[in-house]
């Protein structure tokens, strides 16, 4: 069955673009780029703006939102180190179809668009690593595609968890934490229910023993009960998880380029 394939892939749609460049070529790259920093909750563009230059996620963990005219808000992704934000505007100088705002301190390395077509002429490595991650998230939309219209709500938050899981899963005595600050209305709006349905959800899986709450996070108790109560039919490897590692830290985060220069937000 193809829904049940699509089930078992990583639900995470990421790829770290940065990561796929070889050093030498990354360097280059990145040498061209603006540096720009973030505080926690910073916004790097609004809805509704013009749309000139693209970015990767150095350092940190970004959201986009889209803020509907009826005032609902939904996360149509979440950025983490290595990612490419701002690639749906590759086409042409357009407006922003979402906010983009930080979860934590956060740096991005900034290229207006057409430099970025410059270094893609010149740089087959990031050429390369750019249709891969365009691929990859292509694929996720699809795969979100089937998950909103064959899932239940129950179904997408159990899912959501298990996606979370896969690049922030860190582990601990009697569980896999999530380590990730994320609020319930930000959850929510991750799969598109409203937040007291997220809230009731998550203590029912804690009342079924399948997930636990531990200093403001989730933790995952029984991932192998918590896939099948996301519809999952075939079963996927279990969450790549970090252990002896510091909450935020990431191996593969470029070195700074020296020809860059630091700009505040």
């Amino acid at each position: 069955c193809y829904i049940g394939y699509v089930a078992s892939l990583s639900r995470s749609g990421h790829l770290d673009v940065l990561a796929a460049i070889p050093e030498a070529h990354r360097q280059a790259v990145l040498e061209h780029c603006q540096i720009r920093k973030y505080r926690k909750d910073d916004v790097v563009w609004h809805q509704g703006e013009t749309a000139p230059f693209t970015a990767f996620v150095a350092e940190g963990k970004a959201v986009s939102e889209y803020h509907s005219p009826s005032g609902r808000t939904v996360i149509t992704g979440l950025w983490l180190p290595g990612d490419l934000i701002g690639a749906n505007n590759l086409a042409t100088h357009n407006l922003h179809q979402t906010t983009v705002r930080c979860l934590e301190n956060s740096l991005l390395y900034v290229l207006p668009v057409e430099q970025f077509y410059a270094l893609v002429r010149t740089h087959g490595e990031l050429a390369e690593a750019v249709i891969k991650a365009l691929s990859v998230r292509l694929h996720w939309f699809g795969h979100l595609t089937l998950v909103l219209s064959t899932k239940t709500a129950e179904e997408r938050v159990c899912g959501m968890l298990l996606a979370l899981s896969e690049h922030f899963g860190v582990e601990i005595e009697n569980g896999l934490l999530i380590d990730l600050s994320l609020t319930h209305e930000i959850l929510a709006a991750m799969v598109g229910v409203t937040r007291p349905f997220l809230t009731v959800t998550l203590k029912d899986l804690e009342r079924k023993s399948l997930v636990r709450s531990e200093r403001r996070r989730i933790v995952i108790v029984d991932p192998i009960r918590l896939q099948a109560a996301a519809g999952d039919r075939v079963a996927p490897a279990l969450p790549r998880a970090r252990t002896n590692r510091r909450a935020g830290k990431r191996s593969s985060t470029p070195k700074r380029p020296e020809a860059a220069h630091d700009r505040g937000s």
